[in-house]
């Protein structure tokens, strides 16, 4: 019963946890455009700058740092992939500015000013070539992060080195920290969200092909299933004897007492056959087969399967039926090595002992 139960349970729980991802997916849709219109607004606070340099600067960090926001996503869609190779090129073109333009001569001059920044364009160009591969989300993430050191060694330096103290920059720097804390922990959430989203697809494929493998009445294997065993076992040579079973008297059961007391009927008949340990299937509307594996070293279980039968089933809380089963067997290979001429023969000698119990009752009528 408790297999059954966390096979009854099992899809309430995949549509919640579908559910938990496709919330988890919007909380990462609306975090990322908070961080983008956070990283542009605070990028666009610099534009109070009175000092042509200084606003050169504040271009150049404005696009570096939309550029380090875009490129985790560049490999999600065109628009992103194309948005990413755009500030890019946004940003080569600030860091020219800044180091060629004569309006920001004052800036650039000051001791180290130069070398720094001229240090850093060279190792931003060096990270040019890696553009080619940002459709894989591997390879833009790890740009992403290059390119996220480059930008807050930029930050670290100003703050370092020009000793800007006003309140705004400060807090702008502290915005800047967190937002990149931020898009750190964003992919952490992605990566967890991606992972999550594969095991879902794992466990829900794996519940579906048990659910295709599995009669849905008795819960024991189903005919496919049967096949696919046969078809395992023969391609590993494997030694096996296969018991096709038919119920007789079942169908007086439906005929007098319904449909629901025949369902209870195979049931229970199910229950008794999956205790005898071996793989076993209902293959038609009465029929089942059992798989003995000769490695398993058992005694004939031909007495095992007729004590099934021993006793009455309960069909209504006041009626029991006895049943009972006529049994057709055939061995691989030593019958046969071909599984339909195998089933064919099971099949044959099931219902020539069918027909042997049915003789005598023909002829007393």
């Amino acid at each position: 019963m408790g297999i059954r139960a966390r096979r009854h349970n099992l899809s309430p729980l995949l549509s919640r946890a579908k559910a938990l991802l496709l919330m988890m997916s919007v909380i990462l849709i609306v975090a990322n455009l908070y961080f983008l219109s956070s990283t542009r607004q605070l990028a666009e606070s610099y534009s109070a700058r009175q000092n042509q340099a200084t606003w050169f600067l504040f271009q150049l960090t404005k696009e570096f740092s939309e550029l380090t926001a875009i490129t985790p996503f560049a490999a999600s869609n065109k628009n992103h992939h194309d948005k990413t190779l755009l500030k890019y090129e946004l940003t080569w073109s600030r860091f020219d500015l800044l180091l060629n333009s004569r309006e920001a001569d004052t800036f650039i001059n000051l001791p180290g000013a130069r070398t720094f920044f001229s240090t850093l364009f060279v190792n931003f160009q060096a990270l040019e070539s890696q553009l080619a591969n940002i459709n894989d989300p591997i390879q833009a993430k790890l740009l992403s992060q290059q390119l996220s050191n480059l930008y807050l060694g930029m930050i670290q330096y100003i703050n370092t080195n020009f000793r800007i103290q006003s309140p705004l920059y400060r807090d702008q720097m502290m915005q800047a920290q967190m937002l990149h804390q931020s898009q750190i922990a964003l992919l952490l959430l992605l990566a967890l969200c991606a992972s999550l989203a594969g095991y879902i697809i794992h466990i829900e494929a794996k519940h579906h092909r048990q659910l295709s493998l599995t009669d849905s009445l008795t819960k024991v294997n189903n005919r496919l299933a049967l096949f696919n065993d046969l078809e395992r076992f023969v391609e590993h040579d494997k030694e096996f004897t296969l018991y096709l079973l038919d119920l007789n008297g079942f169908k007086q059961i439906n005929d007098k007492y319904g449909h629901q007391a025949g369902d209870k009927a195979l049931k229970e008949i199910a229950r008794r056959l999956l205790s005898l340990k071996l793989p076993c299937y209902r293959i038609g509307g009465d029929e089942f087969a059992l798989i003995e594996l000769d490695s398993m070293h058992r005694k004939p279980i031909w007495q095992e399967i007729e004590a099934c039968f021993d006793h009455r089933v309960e069909i209504t809380d006041k009626n029991r039926a006895l049943l009972s089963t006529s049994i057709g067997v055939a061995s691989y290979p030593k019958d046969t090595n071909q599984i339909n001429q195998l089933i064919s023969i099971a099949d044959k000698n099931m219902y020539r002992m069918k027909f042997k119990r049915e003789e005598p009752q023909r002829k007393n009528a």
